[in-house]
Order: C-alpha cells, then sequence, then structure tokens
C-alpha cells in the first residue's frame, strides 16, 4: 500500500481588463469554467493597488521572488511534513485559521494588517519572507530537540530490551546472580564484567589470559648476572626495566561465567587496575614512579576482540530504575511530540498564508512587466478538476493568444529559461491539506 498527500492544483491567472473587470472575468469563465470548458472551478482574485516602483526594480524584483516563493513553499512543506510524520496523517487537515487550504486560495483576501499593501513590494516581499525564516529556525530547533530525545529513548530500549551486549547490568542481574560472585574492587584489583557473543566463547575462554598483553610489565632486576644480591634490599630503581616482559593484567584462574542468554555469555574476570614505573634518587631528591592506568587499555583491548567490558556498580536490582527512566523518556517523547503536532497546526497556517501572499505578489509584478501601465487587470484563482490541468492552461492559451506580442521580452526570457511562454500571467501551485491519502 503506498501513500501520497492528498492535494489540489490551481491556476492563479491574470489577464488585462481593458473591456472592464466584469468582461474580463466573464471571458475566463468561459475559457476554463464553464460548461463547454469545464475544466476547473473558477473565483475571483482581488490584488490590492500595491506600489509599482520602477521597471528596472521591477524586473530585478521578479528573479527575487522566484527564489522566495521557493524558499517559503520549502517551508511549508517542512511543516506540513513534520506534522504528518508526528500524527501518521491521521492528525486532521491543516488548515489556515479554520479555513482549510483550498478554501483560502479560492477565498484570498489581502492581509492588510500584517503586510500593509503600501510599502514598497521589495520590503513587503522581505515580510512576507521573513515570517517564514523564523517558522523555520524555530522549527529545525524544536524538531533536533526531539531527535534527541527520541534517540535517548531509543538507547533506553535498547539496553533495557537487548542482549547482554547491550542491556544495562543493573537491569538484567538479580541479587541472585550477584551471589554467586566474588567481586574485588582494592586500589590494585577489580572484577569486570566482559559480554562475549556466543559464537565466541570457545575463543574467549581459551585466551583470556592474553587479553592486552602488552600492558603491564612483568620485568625485574636480573638475579642471574647479580645472584650476591639475591634477597637483600637492593636500590634498583631505575636501572630495572620492568618493559622487559610483558604481559596481560588478567589474574589467571579469575574467569567466572555469571549469565547467558541466545546471543551471548557474560563473565567476570579479575584484573590489575595500575601499575606504578620504579622510583628513583637523583642525587637526594626521590622521584616517585609514573602511575599507568590499564583498565581503559584493557577495555580497548577487548573491543578489539569485539568483546564488551560492561560498567557495573555492583549493586543489582536496578530493573525498576531502568522501568521508570523508559516510562519517563516514552512520556515525555510523546508530550513532545503532541506539543510539535500542535506548533505545526498553529505555524502552518501562518507559512502558507505568507506562501499565497508571495504569489499574489509575484502575479502582480508579472502584470506589470508583461501588461504595462497603468495597472488594469482582473485575476481569478482555477482549481483544477481531477488531471484537467493541461485542457485547462491550451484552453486558455487559444483564447488569449492575441496576447502573445505582449510583453517580447518576458517571453524571450522565458523561452530562454526552458519554459513554455503563456500569453497570459499565470502561477501554477499544488495545495496540500496534511493527510495521506492510499493507494
Amino acid at each position: 500500500i503506498f501513500s501520497f498527500i492528498m492535494g489540489s492544483e490551481f491556476h492563479v491567472i491574470s489577464v488585462p481588463a481593458s473591456d472592464g473587470a466584469d468582461v474580463a472575468f466573464r471571458n475566463l469563465m468561459r475559457a476554463g469554467a464553464s460548461s463547454q470548458n469545464s475544466f476547473g472551478e473558477l473565483t475571483k482574485i482581488d490584488i490590492p493597488d500595491l506600489l509599482v516602483g520602477t521597471l528596472d526594480s521591477l524586473m530585478l524584483l521578479s528573479d527575487e521572488l522566484a527564489k522566495s516563493d521557493s524558499a517559503v513553499d520549502s517551508v511549508v512543506k517542512k511543516v506540513e511534513r513534520t506534522y504528518i510524520d508526528l500524527s501518521g496523517g491521521r492528525g486532521g487537515t491543516l488548515n489556515i485559521g479554520g479555513v482549510s487550504t483550498d478554501q483560502y486560495v479560492q477565498q484570498f483576501m489581502w492581509d492588510y494588517a500584517k503586510y500593509p499593501h503600501r510599502r514598497p513590494l521589495k520590503d513587503l516581499t522581505s515580510l512576507v519572507t521573513s515570517s517564514a525564516a523564523t517558522v523555520e529556525e524555530e522549527l529545525r530547533t524544536l524538531t533536533a530537540t526531539l531527535a534527541e530525545k527520541q534517540a535517548a529513548l531509543a538507547d533506553c530500549r535498547k539496553s533495557k530490551g537487548g542482549s547482554l551486549l547491550q542491556a544495562d547490568l543493573g537491569s538484567v542481574l538479580s541479587d541472585e546472580d550477584i551471589s554467586r560472585i566474588q567481586i574485588i574492587d582494592t586500589e590494585y584489583l577489580s572484577t569486570v564484567f566482559i559480554a562475549v557473543p556466543k559464537n565466541m566463547r570457545s575463543n574467549f575462554e581459551t585466551g583470556y589470559t592474553s587479553l592486552g598483553d602488552d600492558l603491564v610489565g612483568y620485568g625485574s632486576p636480573d638475579w642471574v648476572e647479580n645472584d650476591r644480591d639475591l634477597g637483600s634490599g637492593v636500590m634498583f630503581g631505575e636501572n630495572c626495566d620492568r618493559d622487559k616482559v610483558k604481559g596481560s593484567p588478567v589474574v589467571p584462574g579469575s574467569l567466572k561465567t555469571v549469565k547467558e542468554d541466545s546471543e551471548s555469555v557474560l563473565y567476570t574476570v579479575t584484573i590489575l587496575l595500575t601499575q606504578t614505573t620504579a622510583g628513583h634518587y637523583e642525587g637526594s631528591d626521590f622521584k616517585a614512579g609514573e602511575v599507568k592506568d590499564l583498565k581503559e587499555g584493557f577495555k580497548k583491548a577487548a573491543r578489539e576482540k569485539r568483546y564488551i567490558v560492561k560498567d557495573f556498580n555492583g549493586v543489582p536490582g536496578g530493573k525498576g530504575k531502568a522501568e521508570m527512566e523508559l516510562a519517563e523518556l516514552t512520556a515525555q517523547v510523546e508530550t513532545m511530540q503532541a506539543s510539535l503536532v500542535r506548533w505545526c497546526t498553529i505555524h502552518f497556517g501562518e507559512c502558507f498564508a505568507a506562501w499565497i501572499h508571495l504569489k499574489i505578489i509575484r502575479v502582480f509584478v508579472e502584470s506589470v512587466l508583461r501588461y504595462g501601465l497603468p495597472v488594469n487587470i482582473t485575476s481569478g484563482a482555477f482549481k483544477v478538476k481531477g488531471d484537467k490541468g493541461k485542457q485547462l492552461e491550451a484552453s486558455l492559451k487559444s483564447t488569449y493568444a492575441h496576447l502573445a506580442g505582449a510583453g517580447a521580452e518576458a517571453e524571450d526570457k522565458e523561452e530562454d529559461d526552458g519554459e513554455e511562454f503563456l500569453p497570459y500571467v499565470s502561477q501554477k501551485f499544488i495545495v496540500t491539506t496534511g493527510q495521506l491519502q492510499g493507494l
């Protein structure tokens, strides 16, 4: 089963009203929304008396408007996609203040309070796009925060429900398990837990004493050459090369099996925690040896063999704590998701309204460039019926073929861009609903 986002195709058209607005609108109706040419539903669009400025400024603005249109459209789609992803397409239809997206276009009214129409067109365009940019930045922050919380929840679930290789030991080890283990935790020795894949069990059990076999120096004074000093208090100091003989920090014979599941086995071994290099005297000053941490090196050596050294504080029965943490994270994620869904329902309307206002500005600017001054146009929005968009376009091209001579510069520009030239001004776009439709 495939799903797609439900939507409607719109063509916002502008034509000259040289014979009057009513005549121009009837001609539009006859071309695309009449009994003879029933390709869509037509509603009138009232474009306010926007400031024109200079021809050069309009030509520059025309290119900027196309980029702004694309940017705001992208924000609308991001908000819509976030809403659908979080609600599963079952959260109801997105709207603009209680008005559906289709109705908003068909009943479009310029928002004079939010977008003062007598401001310079460049400033007006910036005002429209800036509101969408603010929404995009806030959406980015909210989704990033939610993603972090979702990742924490996924890790918690993995820790709770995974194999011994992944699970938190506090949640899987019982008091009985711990009672069978002698846990050593001194200044020099420590018991560590190691999870091993079952298919590597034999290799681990036969070779565990060689893990990290280059970590510990077992060298000692050469008593063969100095046997006269054997047993006496001799200060060999820096002359004693402890790294001459190296080995593993694992205490031989300390291996114990703790628990196993279908994928892995959990063991304990005892290891040396640190080793201190020999101190020595420099004149009358004693220089203490350096302390080397062996546990981190042992963990690295185990990882290279695909064995996992597990952290454990020695307190069993953490299952209840893990379940509480999981429940808390689940509730937090659900709350954040619900909050983001509400946020999307509110801000979708803001972005969508900004996008349609940009479309209207584009129609106005292109109309001035195409038809010239004074501005005398009639505009309408066709909601295409089914797949009749091409038929609507063909009928409109035929009806307004006589306008092809107007705005030759625009024709050359559009043909150079590889787009089909239309003799009338048109903005085509798809309006979606925020719901999924199955196929």
